[in-house]
């Protein structure tokens, strides 16, 4: 897993985790209050997690623009839209009325997007490889010329691979436009 994992992704898993370690001790356990080392500490984990989830996001868009990316149409794509996009609104609802979060939220907020951004459900092809994320587990990542055989079925696509790695694509899962772009670049695969 770790050999295909991009050092960005590991960078925000471990920040990710030292963030919330570090709050949830300093906010429910440590009863004295904070010094500016550790607050200083926790800012610059989560605006490192916040860098890591802005670069998860170039690299969606780019892969989406060049058509390598289909995302799958789910409860985890829609809660990442409606995030990226009423988050910043929260911001400038909190600085308008003074209203803000709490310190602990604020540090929290680049890990939850971070994770919500990491489990969209997706399938990506280039032209290396084709990775499937249908399930919140580690995305399947098989080579091209590991496919062996791309069926289509009356409610959507399985790819049988080489290694035994058989994936069932569903088409109530993508965007219709999706969905056939997909299908196509699925099919000129199994011609191969």
């Amino acid at each position: 897993m770790f050999k295909k994992t991009p050092p960005y992704v590991l960078i925000g898993w471990i920040c990710c985790l030292l963030v919330v370690l570090l709050v949830g001790y300093f906010y429910q356990f440590h009863g004295r209050a904070i010094g500016s080392f550790w607050v200083g500490l926790m800012a610059t984990l989560s605006f490192t997690t916040l860098l890591m989830f802005v670069l998860e996001v170039w690299k969606l868009v780019n892969d989406y623009q060049s058509g390598n990316l289909f995302p799958m149409r789910n409860a985890t794509f829609f809660v990442v839209c409606f995030s990226v996009v009423a988050l910043p609104i929260l911001g400038i609802y909190g600085a308008v009325t003074g209203q803000s979060l709490e310190a602990s939220t604020m540090l929290l907020i680049p890990v939850f997007l971070f994770m919500a951004v990491r489990n969209v459900f997706r399938v990506t092809i280039d032209s290396v490889a084709l990775e499937a994320k249908t399930g919140f587990r580690a995305p399947i990542y098989v080579p091209l010329f590991d496919i062996t055989k791309v069926e289509e079925t009356d409610r959507g696509i399985h790819i049988h691979t080489a290694g035994g790695k058989d994936i069932r694509l569903f088409q109530a899962f993508f965007f219709p436009g999706s969905w056939e772009k997909l299908r196509e670049r699925l099919k000129e695969m199994g011609r191969k």
